[in-house]
């Protein structure tokens, strides 16, 4: 056992949840580095319960061709620092939600426009129209990542805080950790909030030390990543319905061999529908996880939070003109 597997394994081993992995690495003809900022927990890890259920798959559908090595928490380096990983091929996928990137393609942050979208649903039929297949070839043209699959996050972002709070007045001075990214961040000062961008790997010790009064994210990411253990109000905005996939380096793909490329492309999509079709139950099956734990899971205001967001979607528009057809299409589909 090389050095570098051997510390992959123990960090497993001692946070007590070890990730399946493909054991006859010397069988394989191809290797895949897969990173995620998200934390190593089989339950209730987006990341993670995408990985278990795609592990299989790929075994099956690469005849075992493909193995992989999976880095949780965070390990290879936080998310935008992954992403240029990813673009040069130094990693091959990273599992995340499709807010990273829109540094790189401005178009794809019409996905996180707060109250945008009805649910789920309504962003995966938005997904799916031809301005969503636009999207996938941008991220290839712009970030040299592909994008198989259309998932979702496991619930829809809410404000996790040290404070409880129903309207948007009462936002006022509280600083909220936000994704790194303008349309997010935009997003959370409309709310009312201080929105304070940071890495996720920062936001537990920010937490801690005072330097934020609370988060936005979804319930089972909360839950995986203890952040109950210092903010305990749980508030239901449900501004954003973020999508989450597999991002594949192009230089991954180009290199692997058809019939492990299509292997690979087939597992992918075949876990997302599957994440997808039991995301709303571990929503729910966290909530009452917090809720055991102390943390009040409560509704807010929300007609006021999205009449206060509302006019950002035009001014996205006006300032990213090339995301209008996606505009177009969350107008058309909202009805399903």
């Amino acid at each position: 056992m090389t050095k570098f597997s051997r510390r992959t394994m123990l960090t497993g081993i001692a946070g007590g949840l070890v990730a399946p992995s493909l054991i006859r690495r010397a069988a394989a003809a191809t290797t895949l580095k897969i990173s995620t900022s998200f934390p190593n927990d089989p339950k209730f890890s987006t990341a993670r319960i995408w990985y278990d259920l795609f592990l299989p798959r790929l075994k099956e559908a690469t005849d075992g061709q493909i193995a992989t090595q999976f880095f949780p928490d965070n390990q290879l380096g936080q998310e935008a620092d992954v992403v240029n990983q990813v673009k040069s091929g130094v990693v091959d996928m990273m599992l995340v939600g499709t807010s990273i990137w829109t540094n790189i393609v401005p178009e794809i942050g019409a996905f996180d426009l707060g109250y945008i979208f009805q649910d789920f649903d309504h962003m995966r039929r938005v997904a799916a129209s031809p301005a969503g297949e636009a999207v996938r070839q941008l991220l290839v043209q712009k970030a040299s990542v592909h994008f198989p699959a259309w998932g979702r996050n496991l619930g829809a972002r809410n404000f996790m805080t040290k404070f409880a709070f129903k309207t948007p007045a009462e936002l006022a001075g509280k600083k909220i950790r936000c994704l790194p990214n303008p349309v997010v961040t935009e997003t959370v000062k409309l709310m009312g909030a201080a929105a304070t961008p940071m890495a996720f790997g920062e936001i537990y010790t920010g937490l801690q030390a005072g330097v934020i009064d609370g988060l936005e994210h979804d319930a089972p990411t909360v839950l995986s990543a203890k952040f109950y253990e210092t903010a305990k109000n749980f508030t239901l905005t449900k501004h954003i319905h973020t999508p989450f996939g597999a991002f594949i380096s192009d230089r991954t793909m180009t290199k692997l061999p058809a019939a492990q490329r299509d292997g690979l492309l087939k597992a992918i999509k075949e876990a997302t529908d599957d994440q997808f079709a039991k995301a709303s139950q571990i929503e729910a099956d966290a909530m009452a996880e917090l809720a055991k734990l102390g943390v009040t899971v409560a509704e807010c205001d929300r007609a006021a939070f999205r009449e206060r967001v509302r006019p950002m979607w035009d001014r996205f528009v006006e300032r990213t003109p090339g995301a209008k057809p996606l505009l177009d299409a969350i107008q058309q589909t909202a009805n399903g």
